[in-house]
């Protein structure tokens, strides 16, 4: 994720020409232009006075003028004409390497923004820009050092702070990153905007902790601020805390699309309760609101497969297809639809879709195996499980469903291993003490298959399977009145059983996408 950059032409830099001092007031008026943002105004004004003194300060304002108007060719071939006539500045070289960024030519910006360095050190337009531009290319490792260079210098402009922690989670650092937001919090604290911006990095990369710990900083210094509050709930959602998102949103005033984005977190946080109603009234109270916007759609599609409707909710994501047909979440969703209704096929289809929109998208990969296993095809579901994994090794549910998958398959070492994992990042997750139990009694070890199935039931007491797992071995064990009591409590439960992973992909959060 790159961080929203504003950057702008530098008007500083240019040597003055000798021209006749009545061209000046012709000169102070096309500035006065570019800075009233009136280009098209100030590219007549500097032609003019490129036709009558073609100097180095004339092209450059003229290509400053140009690059703002987007006329970036004739900006970049102007620009090399007023450094060619003597503007040998850092101003002029950065002026150049903008334009070739905005023209999608990295590579001669890099060289340009690194000769404004080279001449200022202390340049830091020029050297924000070249973090910037090594960032969006891949080049995060190098991003990164030039941001810390960079923040040495000038400690105090948070744009390096956010650029640098911003870099070093793309060159996946995130300890790094996570420890230099909490260094800028401290180097600035009073700046609450720079707070929101780190909190924004840790959610997209995945750190709720450090994004709600940032967060409830910036709610410190700003109690009224609906972005603030808005961008905390959304943390609290994510970090399993739908009470906690409520509480936040309450009493919160706004208008327009606030309000709209204010709907759908409520409704979502309603959904993780179990209060379906409430959060079916919110969302279609966002949807009518805001009918443009396709991430309402997909909440209120995940609400309608909470409620069993999957082939309404297909119907709403292919609306918000229609908005937005490169967001891979949509597919994936209509692929948690199709899983419930039984078409393994289409199922494929879609979370096949979605991984062509986003490789790395772990849920993705997560459905597919699942679908797989479902089809017997275990290599397949191996492969694809074990690239889940790859993409968040600290995501338990992948963990989980690769150790299942390898116990269906035969692999009884490779599912011990995996369900071990799963349990040291979730210690209270019932699927996967189930699984463990499975595979502890193929090994001849029921004993300790009850244990770990009493476990799975405490953490979930109406865990069907468990229940029913347990009555077995109690009688295989000798324990016929025990093998009853699970019985009996196994019919009990009024909902039909549902899968370890089918529950997870049911249950995740509408929006799970990296």
């Amino acid at each position: 994720m790159t961080i929203a950059v504003v950057v702008a032409l530098s008007l500083a830099g240019f040597p003055r020409s000798g021209q006749a001092q009545t061209s000046q007031p012709a000169v102070q008026i096309g500035i006065r232009e570019l800075q009233a943002n009136d280009f098209a105004a100030a590219e007549r004004t500097f032609s003019r006075l490129v036709q009558a003194d073609p100097s180095a300060q004339n092209y450059g304002y003229l290509a400053m003028a140009e690059a703002s108007s987007g006329k970036l060719q004739r900006a970049i071939a102007d620009f090399q004409k007023s450094i060619q006539l003597g503007n040998n500045t850092p101003g002029a070289y950065y002026n150049l390497g903008l334009a070739y960024d905005q023209d999608r030519q990295p590579e001669p910006a890099i060289q340009e923004f690194r000769k404004a360095v080279g001449m200022d050190p202390s340049y830091m337009p020029a050297r924000y820009a070249l973090g910037i531009v090594l960032l969006n290319t891949g080049r995060a490792a190098e991003a990164s050092q030039i941001f810390a260079e960079a923040r040495k210098q000038d400690p105090r402009d948070p744009r390096l702070w956010a650029g640098l922690a911003n870099a070093q989670f793309e060159s996946g650092h995130s300890s790094q990153a996570i420890q230099t937001a909490q260094n800028a919090v401290q180097a600035i604290p009073d700046n609450p905007r720079l707070a929101v911006t780190l909190a924004t990095l840790c959610l997209h990369h995945h750190q709720i902790q450090a994004a709600r710990d940032l967060l409830e900083d910036a709610n410190e210094l700003m109690p009224q601020n609906a972005e603030v509050r808005i961008l905390l709930a959304r943390a609290s959602l994510a970090a399993g805390e739908p009470v906690e998102a409520l509480a936040v949103l309450r009493g919160l005033t706004v208008t327009g699309e606030e309000a709209s984005e204010k709907l759908e977190l409520a409704g979502e946080a309603q959904a993780m309760t179990g209060n379906l109603a409430a959060a079916q009234e919110d969302l279609a109270s966002a949807v009518s609101d805001s009918p443009g916007n396709a991430q309402y759609l997909i909440t209120d599609a995940w609400i309608q497969q909470l409620r069993g409707q999957y082939n309404k909710a297909i119907k709403m994501l292919a609306q918000a297809q229609a908005r937005d047909p490169e967001a891979p979440v949509i597919p994936y969703r209509m692929a948690v639809s199709y899983y419930f209704l039984n078409q393994y096929g289409q199922a494929e289809q879609s979370c096949r879709q979605a991984l062509r929109l986003n490789p790395r998208y772990g849920s993705a990969y997560l459905l597919l195996g699942t679908v797989e296993v479902k089809q017997k095809d275990f290599s397949g579901a191996l492969t694809d499980l074990e690239r889940a994994v790859s993409t968040d090794p600290g995501e338990a549910i992948f963990h989980r469903e690769l150790g299942e998958a390898m116990f269906q398959a035969g692999k009884p070492a490779g599912a011990g291993k995996e369900l071990d994992a799963a349990l040291r990042l979730n210690p209270k997750d019932a699927e996967s003490y189930y699984w463990q139990a499975k595979l502890l009694a193929s090994e001849g070890a029921k004993q300790r298959a009850i244990a770990e199935l009493n476990t799975s039931i405490e953490l979930k007491p109406g865990y069907t399977e468990a229940y029913q797992e347990l009555a077995q071995l109690y009688k295989e064990t000798g324990q016929p009145d025990q093998a009853a009591k699970a019985l009996a409590a196994a019919r009990k439960q009024t909902t039909a059983p549902a899968s370890a992973s089918g529950e997870g992909l049911l249950r995740s959060s509408p929006d799970a996408a990296p």
